[in-house]
């Protein structure tokens, strides 16, 4: 079945020398590719996180303003309440009244400001994940090729070279 001449020996084993090493290059392709993909998950996850490091960052520092001006809008308040008092305009129930509503509309506009700060941080953190599974979606399977691949390789590669032999024989 098999011909013992030296032309279809060197052939076949030139042709399964060639499948083998193809084999071995393929799998060293795949090996590297699949370290390229963990390094690269690797570092989308170290973005994401200090994404999410950024945006804690800046969600403190809205809750710290907002408690600031609230402490300043409410000194402001007992600072005009106190001078209008003293100054003796009236009925002091309605000087309380108006410097009131004017406090109530500062507070009013600091919660609106930091809503939209906190809005604004909720959209930067779902554009945060997002861009982490943009990444990883786009990070292709790696197909590491099989030991019964190399025999499949190596047994199409000895019957070609075989072919090949009987074919220049004859």
């Amino acid at each position: 079945m098999c011909g013992t001449d030296p032309v279809s020996l060197a052939i076949g084993g030139l042709k399964i020398a060639s499948a083998v090493t193809s084999w071995q290059a393929d799998r060293q392709q795949a090996a590297n590719q699949s370290y390229a993909d963990y390094r690269t998950r690797q570092n989308a996850d170290q973005a994401y996180l200090e994404d999410l490091s950024r945006i804690e960052t800046e969600r403190g520092r809205a809750s710290r303003v907002k408690s600031v001006e609230n402490l300043r809008a409410k000194m402001k308040r007992i600072k005009d309440l106190a001078k209008a008092q003293n100054a003796g305009f009236g009925n002091s129930l309605r000087v309380a009244q108006d410097i009131g509503a004017v406090y109530d509309q500062e507070y009013n506009d600091i919660a609106f400001e930091f809503e939209n700060d906190m809005i604004a941080l909720n959209n930067q953190r779902t554009d945060a994940y997002a861009n982490l599974t943009r990444i990883y979606n786009n990070i292709a399977p790696v197909y590491m090729p099989t030991t019964s691949d190399l025999l499949l390789r190596t047994a199409s590669a000895g019957v070609e070279g075989y072919a090949t032999g009987q074919a220049i024989q004859s």
